[in-house]
């Protein structure tokens, strides 16, 4: 399918999760016996499964070999020692390869994860080609913040250049030529710190060749970017996509949790002290939760409209680096933020592996089990204090199997609600005052229609944890009902109303 990019719903994968496939408890260890498939054939096995949610755009954390020399505890995916090449506990360039077949012909897209940034400090062109690397005052390779176990790229260098070109040809062409004589592979990258790397100018030469190269194929470059302003950079330089990072923090500014893990609408004190977040600081003072996430809308739609070319929003509550929404914000917050994400426009859709089922732990980066600074805020009353979050290989899973089941349900439901409704895939967004009865630095209720050629479709969520009356409810009446419904013109806690205007 050429055209598949508007429609894509991202699904990230953690092998070292996967490949840490333990029992549940010592009744079934004590009848284990040792499983006989990699992780990767053991994923590709599964992907029946995963079809099952709807879900259609595999995203596979680094599959490459992980470094060895200076690695953190048991070593960072995110330091790769041979981008050519896969990790061996995770299987082997056979496996990757039969993964990708499989996936594609259950009509899946695959992207991989990269860094374009780093490498590890063991990285085969380490020795061979020292000259990629950026030198420290020392001489050594430099790294970036914190990263020890790693090595910066110097992307002023023209041989460094051209050969990542080929590390990204190599994984698009990995399937060979098809009967037709194009070359087959993944479809695209998760470009870790995309916007980190110390040359931009690289985005500018090697995407649209790599698009010239697979003429006939529509590839996804999906930044890991922070920074509003970087993602139009990147967009102006030939990137399909990049991180909402200002959707995510409204998430870790604008919610607390309950030490019964409920969620509540509380503005964190740091939100004040993050520069790119302080037009949303101040609209979430003035007119509440919703008046930040008005803003924040406001500002795609006249940024992104401004553009030549569409482009996109990977927007989330879970992902490896920041850990699970329902540990940090709640189920509340959850639900409410993900019926959102899917209902705008300009949006990839983004579940982490698990997510479905309420997970709680962090995926494991460099430890299999370790406290972790993606926590959360713990309040009670006016007293609010932070928790540390689990960084754990295994999993935590909501407590009961029907609520796992209600889980998977609510994101089946709302991947297929997008899937079959053209308005939210490709309609344009107008906001709308539902009337909602709150003070206005109280509210919670964001409406909007999103039309499409004559189509319309009009919205509402609320992300209080109080039922809202809205006072315009007549709009959502008398229309073909797609999803939610109103109990005497309130819009419940948490929840959405979505409806086809007749």
């Amino acid at each position: 399918m050429k055209n598949w990019i508007s429609s894509a719903v991202l699904y990230q994968i953690n092998l070292r999760s996967l490949a840490a496939r333990e029992p549940r408890n010592a009744f079934e260890a004590a009848g284990e016996e040792p499983e006989a498939l990699s992780p990767l054939a053991y994923v590709a096995k599964q992907l029946p499964v995963i079809k099952k949610l709807g879900v259609n755009t595999l995203y596979l954390m680094p599959p490459y070999p992980i470094g060895l020399e200076k690695r953190k505890g048991i070593g960072s995916p995110y330091a790769s020692r041979d981008f050519r090449a896969v990790e061996p506990e995770y299987g082997s360039m056979d496996d990757i390869k039969a993964f990708v077949r499989r996936a594609h012909q259950l009509k899946f897209k695959v992207i991989f994860d990269i860094t374009p940034n780093h490498t590890s400090r063991d990285h085969v062109w380490m020795k061979e080609h020292p000259e990629y690397y950026v030198k420290a005052a020392n001489g050594h390779a430099f790294f970036d913040c914190d990263w020890s176990d790693t090595a910066k790229l110097d992307y002023t260098n023209p041989a460094l250049r051209l050969e990542m070109i080929e590390v990204y040809d190599f994984w698009l062409s990995l399937l060979g030529p098809t009967d037709a004589g194009a070359l087959d592979g993944i479809d695209g990258f998760r470009l870790d710190m995309a916007h980190f790397i110390n040359d931009r100018s690289f985005w500018d030469e090697a995407l649209p060749l790599l698009r010239q190269r697979h003429a006939g194929r529509e590839l996804l470059f999906l930044a890991e970017c922070y920074g509003f302003h970087n993602n139009l950079d990147l967009f102006q330089r030939s990137m399909t996509a990049a991180y909402d990072d200002d959707f995510y923090k409204i998430c870790v500014y604008g919610y607390a949790v309950r030490e019964d893990g409920t969620s509540v609408v509380r503005l964190s004190d740091d939100a004040r002290h993050n520069h790119d977040f302080k037009d949303k600081y101040e609209a979430f003072l003035a007119h509440g939760i919703a008046g930040a996430v008005e803003k924040h809308l406001e500002n795609c739609r006249l940024a992104l409209h401004a553009l030549s070319e569409p482009h996109f929003l990977a927007r989330y509550t879970d992902n490896h680096d920041e850990g699970r929404g329902m540990f940090r914000f709640g189920e509340g917050a959850v639900l409410a933020m993900n019926q959102l994400l899917f209902l705008l426009p300009h949006t990839l859709p983004f579940l982490l592996t698990g997510q479905e089922f309420g997970a709680l732990n962090r995926p494991s980066i460099h430890d299999r089990l370790r406290p972790c600074d993606k926590g959360r805020r713990l309040t009670d009353g006016e007293k609010c204090w932070n928790q540390d979050g689990v960084e754990f290989e295994g999993n935590i899973f909501a407590r009961s199997a029907s609520e796992r089941a209600a889980l998977y349900a609510f994101f089946q439901q709302l991947i297929h609600l997008r899937h079959a409704t053209p308005e939210l895939l490709h309609g344009d967004l107008a906001l709308l005052d539902a009337g909602e009865t709150s003070a206005p630095k109280d509210r919670t209720v964001v409406a909007f229609e999103r039309h499409y050629r004559t189509g319309v479709v009009r919205c509402a969520v609320n992300l209080g944890q109080k039922a809202r009356r809205l006072k315009k409810a007549a709009w959502f009446s008398g229309s073909t009902p797609l999803l939610g419904m109103l109990e005497d013109s309130t819009l419940p806690a948490f929840s959405a109303i979505v409806v086809r205007v007749s």
